[in-house]
């Protein structure tokens, strides 16, 4: 949904590099939020009311509740049907950690997030192999995996992780890890580029990325709002970029922040922003489920 260049996959499909995340949107405003990101991102299409499956690029993530091996197909099946297409184009495992099995055509069933870890996600890899062979996904991946974790699915697998998508900004640049990825030529997907602002679990004290002054100083330079520099920080790596916004106005700002303002990070600005900003945080940081076998953070 952008007019930013695709990039290749090891699996030779292209994705989009701007993404547009709809993640943890209420169901009262994820139908407008969708229409938004579809009048901005597409909106020649849009206008016409001419939007195509192939203008899509759909991704979805397998939840933690359905690691088990007969779970996984199930799962992608219900997606696929709420979304009315016959495929998704991306499946990622959604954390290396499984909870206690539950039956996703359960709709009403009480949620249960209590760790399984018996389940492992090596057999949770086979199942989504198997949708590939099935063609109900055209690439699969992960997210929020660790270097290690990964190289156990390298290890056993048919299809490679295509992309494995975390959280990166300046606080958290996930250097080492895309230094690890690219040598298995796995892309790096970036959620949360901007701090993830509205997030309900923040703290008095926690620092905000769109706050910081060095970006600031950059977003200066070039006359743009800090969030243009933090988007850039991410398209100019050549990762994928998933911003997610409920927002139209946002939304609009976030995309055209990115093909209108023509500017980009200059060696200069990532030294910068690499030696400057001394801060290390994570947004998304569960540490709720540390004590689990596969919690991937480990510092």
């Amino acid at each position: 949904m952008s007019s930013l260049e695709s990039i290749l996959m090891n699996n030779n499909v292209e994705i989009p590099q701007l993404a547009f995340g709809t993640y943890d949107i209420i169901n009262e405003e994820i139908v407008n939020v969708i229409e938004s990101g579809l009048s901005i991102g597409l909106s020649n299409q849009f206008k016409k009311g001419k939007i195509k499956r192939s203008d899509l690029f759909l991704t979805s993530k397998l939840w933690c509740s359905f690691h088990k091996f007969e779970r996984v197909r199930q799962q992608c099946l219900i997606t696929i049907n709420d979304l009315q297409y016959q495929y998704l184009d991306l499946f990622l495992i959604h954390w290396p950690f499984a909870f206690v099995d539950q039956d996703p055509e359960r709709k009403n069933a009480e949620f249960q997030s209590n760790v399984d870890d018996k389940l492992d996600f090596l057999v949770t890899w086979k199942a989504m192999e198997m949708l590939v062979d099935e063609g109900l996904v055209k690439s699969i991946g992960l997210s929020n995996f660790n270097e290690e974790q990964i190289e156990r699915i390298i290890q056993i697998c048919k299809y490679k992780p295509v992309v494995n998508q975390v959280e990166i900004h300046p606080y958290c640049p996930q250097i080492q890890l895309e230094i690890f990825c690219k040598k298995h030529q796995i892309l790096l997907g970036a959620y949360t580029p901007l701090g993830a602002e509205t997030r309900q679990w923040k703290k008095e004290n926690d620092p905000e990325i769109l706050e910081d002054k060095t970006i600031k100083l950059i977003a200066d330079k070039y006359n743009v709002h800090p969030a243009s520099v933090l988007l850039r920080y991410i398209i100019d790596q050549n990762l994928v970029c998933i911003v997610k916004s409920a927002n139209h106005k946002r939304i609009k700002q976030n995309f055209h922040s990115i093909n209108e303002n023509q500017f980009k990070l200059d060696q200069e600005d990532f030294n910068k922003i690499h030696n400057d900003i001394q801060i290390r945080f994570r947004y998304h940081q569960l540490q709720e489920r540390r004590h689990a076998k596969e919690y991937p953070f480990k510092h």
